[in-house]
């Protein structure tokens, strides 16, 4: 064949956009500032730069995500191929500019709160990069998903808190759990979505390594799991109304009844939004439960 078995479509700037996916950077960014506000340490300017940066990074992410399959384009004959890899290389260029413009944000940020911030950030950069960047490529590994957790989760949450309130919070690791969980969650609906594309194409993605059935297990049990979790903060006193969360359960089994299909079924293609979805739901009403 003149083109490997991955889905051209999805390299469309929108599609490689990913815009289902934003409810990462505006949770997980937003529940920092909302913990920071909580506390009597919020700063609206801050708190807006905060939140433009991280839906800047998560674009450019989103968008340099599918350069690590430039080598299954290359060497390609045909008019398809070559346009592919254009496109690729030219989103892969947008992604470099909305990164360097979240940078300028961010040493501002670092300006006004202090060197620290900007040693987190760093290692955010640079741990971001190996997610699709040689040597490492986290997603060729099968260490997207854990990868995802630390850096789009846990970090985004403690230094949007950390930027805008000038405040380091050991107990803001705990907080970021459930939200961290759900951006592992949204990979993991991705990886279940492409399985058979990643499969023919020999990426080792996570879900590739444990096998469709067993990654569908593993995609209920982190959705699952965000509640017993929450409810351990609650009983330690990090959150302080949990009940708004009983209305994230309405938006819980649609993705869920979407696991039903089989490998390769067009319906799969419904199951990352719908994830997103359920993640910017169940992100709300756990930001409203902080207060």
């Amino acid at each position: 064949m003149d083109i490997p078995n991955l889905n051209p479509d999805k390299y469309r700037f929108v599609k490689a956009l990913r815009p289902f996916s934003f409810s990462v950077a505006l949770i997980t960014c937003g529940l920092g500032i909302a913990v920071a506000f909580s506390m009597g340490q919020g700063d609206i300017v801050r708190a807006v730069a905060v939140m433009t940066a991280g839906i800047l990074l998560q674009a450019a992410s989103n968008l340099a995500n599918d350069h690590a399959d430039l080598h299954f384009w290359n060497g390609k004959t045909g008019l398809l191929a070559e346009q592919v890899i254009q496109q690729i290389r030219r989103n892969f260029a947008i992604a470099g500019l909305f990164a360097l413009l979240a940078i300028a944000i961010g040493l501002w940020l670092v300006w006004i709160t202090g060197w620290p911030l900007f040693l987190l950030g760093l290692f955010g950069v640079i741990a971001g990069y190996f997610y699709t960047g040689e040597p490492v490529v986290y997603k060729h590994r099968g260490l997207g998903v854990p990868a995802v957790f630390l850096l789009t989760g846990v970090l985004m949450v403690s230094g949007s808190y950390y930027a805008v309130s000038g405040v380091w919070s050991n107990e803001l690791l705990w907080v970021s759990v459930p939200v961290s969980l759900l951006t592992s969650a949204l990979l993991v609906s991705n990886e279940i979505r492409d399985y058979l594309d990643d499969q023919s194409s020999s990426i080792r993605t996570l879900t590739v390594r444990l096998g469709f059935d067993a990654s569908r297990v593993l995609y209920v049990s982190i959705l699952l799991s965000v509640y017993p979790v929450s409810y351990y903060l609650y009983l330690n006193n990090w959150l302080m109304n949990p009940a708004y969360l009983m209305f994230s359960l309405l938006a819980i089994w649609q993705p869920i009844n979407l696991l039903r299909c089989s490998p390769g079924d067009y319906q799969l293609m419904r199951l990352p939004p719908m994830t997103g979805r359920f993640f910017l739901v169940f992100g709300i009403c756990f930001i409203l439960s902080v207060f």
